[in-house]
C-alpha cells in the first residue's frame, strides 16, 4: 500500500547541487582512486556527480590532474 503524504512532507523532486570540481579536486579524485575508492564514493566524498568523477578519470576534464596527483603522492612520501 502506498503512504499518503501529509502536510509535513516535501518530495524531493528536484535533485540536490553538485558541486563543480577545481583542479585540486581532480587530483584528489586520482589519490583517491588509487587508493582503492570506488567511483561513486569519490562523488559522494566530493559531494559531486559519478559522472563528474568519471570524466576526471578518463582525462576528459582537467587534463594533467593525474600527473598533479602523482606529484602530490610522492611529495608525501618524502
Amino acid at each position: 500500500m502506498i503512504e499518503e503524504t501529509t502536510p509535513h512532507t516535501t518530495p524531493s523532486a528536484v535533485a540536490p547541487e553538485f558541486r563543480v570540481l577545481n583542479a585540486t579536486d581532480a587530483a584528489l579524485i586520482w589519490l583517491l582512486k588509487w587508493a582503492g575508492d570506488a567511483d561513486h564514493v569519490i562523488a559522494n566524498k566530493l559531494s559531486t556527480m559519478p559522472s563528474r568523477v568519471s570524466d576526471v578519470l578518463a582525462e576528459t576534464t582537467h587534463v594533467g590532474s593525474r600527473d598533479k596527483a602523482t606529484k602530490m603522492a610522492a611529495s608525501r612520501k618524502d
